[in-house]
């Protein structure tokens, strides 16, 4: 489908994004926006708790008048009736509770984050937006986790997110595990995809859009070596230390690799493992260098661009995120829980040009 447009749309798409993070259904809303002008949305509120998060969300996201946008807090104390209209939900819930670097205790973890799907039923259940998009870690469509999946399944048949409420062979909703590598960012991040629309979808509807294998790995993904911060870099000791308790021979290497402390590899795919919290501590560099071994950490800017995000103002780069005065720690813990900009985007175009709503009010 063409991008060019003649006549200025006034249907915008009302959105609501939970667990924000640093907003990366709203970064990829934009790049929607970028590539067809016509497509108009409004964030009418978004809900984190976390300070930081918070923090560099609002250095990022502004409403169509320059001002803050509504920050709800606290998903489980919201109270639907205090929410303006929206049309879509948007949100990555807590995946802690079933991931394997977690205690995968779903609905029973002991912090309440495994109930928290139940707080998106319940807003959505009275406010009815027309759509529903969430994602979780691969963990989340593992077995044991059947119970909570079935629960929400019914919750949303119940709420008339099928086309036929009495089809109990009709879900609710479509799923997907889609990973950031086979679409342009090389990232093995595996994300499990959700998807619900008010009245049902189309029976040939489909989460999986086709793959980008762009040719890109994690050395055109990496900071120029003179704008890696020093304090990056792993002493010639705790390089020695590295080999020895991972049983590593050498970290010679002909071209920039990923080191997985967690498997005690070097991933020779050229691709890089799963960008997450910084106390998993599983990731790390190994530059190429003819007569030095060198290990170090993946900075920031990295991260956030394995993200799908530029954040280095250098080189004539599109910079589309500011990280404002936050520490390393920190704003690695976004990026380990935040969402791929560049994933989320492509998957939203595919959503919605499959949608014949969106082609007559939204995208033409």
């Amino acid at each position: 489908m063409g991008c060019s447009m003649k006549k200025k749309n006034k249907k915008v798409l009302r959105v609501f994004e939970g667990f924000a993070g640093y907003g990366g259904g709203s970064f990829a809303l934009n790049r929607l926006k970028e590539k067809y002008p016509n497509f108009e949305f409004e964030v009418i509120g978004y809900s984190e708790i976390d300070k930081y998060a918070c923090e560099l969300y609002d250095l990022n996201h502004r409403d169509s008048k320059g001002n803050l946008i509504n920050n709800f807090g606290d998903i489980t104390k919201l109270s639907p009736d205090n929410v303006p209209d929206f049309d879509i939900f948007m949100g990555g819930f807590p995946c802690q509770p079933f991931s394997t670097a977690g205690m995968q205790r779903g609905e029973d973890d002991p912090y309440g984050r495994g109930t928290l799907f139940q707080h998106i039923m319940r807003i959505c259940k009275v406010k009815k937006p027309k759509y529903i998009l969430l994602e979780n870690v691969k963990g989340f469509f593992s077995k044991k986790f059947e119970s909570t999946r079935a629960q929400m399944e019914e919750m949303l048949r119940n709420m008339g997110y099928v086309m036929n409420i009495t089809d109990e062979a009709e879900s609710p909703l479509r799923v997907s595990l889609l990973n950031s590598k086979d679409y342009g960012v090389p990232q093995n991040r595996e994300r499990v995809w959700m998807f619900a629309r008010l009245g049902g979808l189309p029976l040939n509807f489909s989460m999986e859009p086709e793959k980008n294998l762009n040719g890109l790995f994690l050395v055109d993904f990496l900071d120029p070596i003179e704008y890696v911060p020093k304090e990056m870099y792993l002493s010639e000791k705790q390089i020695e230390h590295l080999k020895e308790k991972h049983s590593i021979e050498s970290f010679f290497v002909e071209k920039p690799l990923c080191f997985d402390v967690y498997n005690k590899k070097i991933k020779t795919d050229g691709y890089s493992i799963t960008i997450t919290m910084p106390e998993h501590n599983s990731l790390r560099v190994i530059e190429s260098h003819k007569n030095k071994e060198i290990v170090r950490k993946m900075s920031v800017t990295e991260q956030f661009r394995l993200m799908g995000l530029e954040g280095l103002d250098v080189n004539g780069r599109k910079v589309d995120i500011v990280f404002g005065n936050q520490s390393y720690t920190q704003l690695s813990k976004r990026a380990g829980n935040g969402w791929d900009v560049n994933l989320v985007t492509i998957l939203l175009e595919h959503i919605f040009l499959q949608l014949a709503e969106f082609d007559e009010n939204w995208i033409k």
